[in-house]
């Protein structure tokens, strides 16, 4: 799977890529325990924009919502579109993503529902193995991509999200570091590149909780 520039929303560059290879453990079967799968992964690293103050964030946005992950499942979407990927789809344009299910729990900003689905470019890294490579087909050969910095988020967790709607498409994160918060930590999930905690948001809207 090729990397490219990416501007549907911003520009994002893709500065490197390395591969890691590790082994994981299918489920046993009837007949008992399987082989060891041997995957590679190939780690994506990006300039994402990065926003320097809650109003800066909060105007980058166009959803703001607190939810809890009800489901996850794996998609290889046309990059300029953000719709499935087809067979006259060409490689450049072809991207993973993993596509995440979520109960809203508070909107903040943007449309309000009940449920919506996040996409998030790359997979996930030693979880739900076969899921990803059955939907990655035929490009499974080039490895499971990973985004680099991207948490791993499991059904049950409960984050703040800040998205970015495209049209009518599925929305996305604003960035890495700045696009999702867990509740469960005091300043959620980041690597450091940014102070905005997910308490600044919920205060920009008055509700100092």
């Amino acid at each position: 799977m090729k990397l490219a520039i990416l501007s549907m929303f911003v520009t994002l560059f893709l500065l490197s890529s390395c591969s890691s290879t590790g082994s994981v453990s299918p489920p046993p079967t009837a007949s008992g325990p399987q082989d060891m799968i041997e995957v590679t992964y190939n780690t994506m690293s990006a300039d994402w924009p990065v926003y320097n103050d809650v109003e800066e964030l909060v105007a980058a946005g166009d959803e703001i919502l607190i939810g809890s992950v009800t489901d996850i499942s794996y998609q290889v979407l046309d990059i300029r579109t953000a719709e499935p990927a087809t067979e006259e789809t060409e490689e450049e344009y072809r991207y993973f993503y993993t596509i995440y299910d979520v109960d809203v729990v508070k909107s903040y900003k943007g449309s309000a529902h009940d449920m919506v689905k996040v996409r998030v470019l790359g997979g996930q890294e030693g979880t739900r193995v076969n899921e990803q490579l059955t939907a990655l087909g035929e490009d499974a050969a080039d490895g499971i991509p990973i985004m680099e910095g991207m948490p791993i988020i499991d059904v049950g967790e409960s984050c703040l999200f800040v998205l970015y709607q495209y049209e009518n498409t599925v929305p996305t994160l604003v960035n890495v570091n700045q696009g999702i918060y867990d509740l469960s930590e005091p300043y959620g999930w980041g690597n450091g590149e940014s102070s905005i905690t997910f308490q600044d948001i919920i205060s920009y809207f008055g509700e100092n909780q």
